[in-house]
């Protein structure tokens, strides 16, 4: 008589390679997917990223956002793996064991302002919040440069098109925004600033006192070599080379240009701000005003475009 026999470790495994091969096989198909592809493929084209466009039309995705790098992935939708530039990857970072020289930690302006005095700093004064600043260079040493600042609890970022990369036209910027926010805004707002050593940054005490003495913020400097410090701004700038890829020229823009650079930029929903963007985080009454002053304001979702088109468009 023909008999069966249960094994359990068998039973088990042949479940287990059911559940894989199901959960491997796509779930759309016909209309389903040419729906998911119009919704998503035009946005990702504008160069929006998937946690934006997810955090914004989640609700009418039929799929997660892991299914749905999974469809790209597979050639499923009409745009690819190189539609998405973080798909690519990023190259290690090569960590240099290089001490820094005596001349460059005996340099005034960052005396009593290191990173380990920053540290020291947050640890006496926990609930202050901190602004990270560096500049981006266009395709020469010369002409226009940008300064850029990053509110790091709402990754809000500011951007100023400077004429140059000299410490005074730096320090311009700063007497320009306090006298626009007024002292207490800009104090609210700028309590401490973390930036590198780069030498337009080595007018400490005219960048942290006004004109006429009154303090206005407090600089710290990062280690040499060290740009991980502030890699909340560093990421950041990634944003900006979507747009203006390097060794592009700035000398062509102008501040408006800049201003709809931001919109764009701040406009972008992110997944580590739980799918919200920093405008939307940046909604106190000082950020309120500085949002005037700097002529910032809120694209909608499916408008953010993050590629070099948007400043030919406008």
């Amino acid at each position: 008589m023909d008999r069966a026999y249960y094994s359990a470790q068998q039973a088990d495994a042949l479940a287990r390679r059911r559940y894989a091969e199901a959960r491997s096989r796509p779930h759309l198909r016909g209309e389903e997917l040419a729906a998911l592809d119009s919704t998503v493929s035009p946005l990702v084209k504008r160069g929006q990223p998937l946690t934006h466009i997810y955090a914004e039309h989640g609700e009418e995705l039929p799929v997660s956002q892991r299914t749905l790098y999974n469809y790209i992935e597979a050639g499923m939708l009409s745009i690819g793996n190189l539609d998405l530039r973080r798909k690519v990857g990023y190259r290690p970072r090569k960590k240099r064991k290089q001490e820094p020289s005596a001349g460059f930690l005996n340099q005034q302006f960052r005396k009593n302002r290191t990173y380990e005095d920053f540290t020291e700093y947050l640890k006496r004064h926990p609930q202050t919040a901190y602004v990270e600043m560096d500049t981006v260079k266009g395709v020469r040493e010369q002409g226009k440069r940008m300064l850029t600042m990053l509110f790091v609890e709402q990754n809000l970022m500011l951007i100023f098109l400077m004429r140059d990369g000299r410490a005074e036209t730096v320090v311009e910027q700063f007497d320009w925004l306090t006298a626009a926010l007024g002292l207490e805004t800009f104090r609210t707002l700028f309590p401490v600033i973390l930036t590198d050593n780069g030498s337009e940054f080595k007018h400490t005490h005219e960048m942290e006192y006004t004109v006429s003495g009154q303090r206005r913020t407090r600089i710290f400097y990062c280690d040499p070599q060290a740009s991980w410090q502030k890699a909340h701004i560093e990421k950041n700038h990634e944003y900006i080379r979507y747009i203006l890829p390097r060794g592009k020229s700035l000398n062509p823009y102008t501040p408006e240009d800049i201003t709809v650079l931001l919109n764009h930029i701040n406009s972008t929903r992110r997944g580590k701000l739980g799918g919200k963007t920093p405008f939307e985080l940046a909604d106190s009454e000082a950020f309120q005003q500085l949002k005037s002053v700097m002529g910032l304001k809120a694209i909608p979702a499916d408008e953010v475009r993050l590629t070099p088109l948007l400043l030919k468009l406008k």
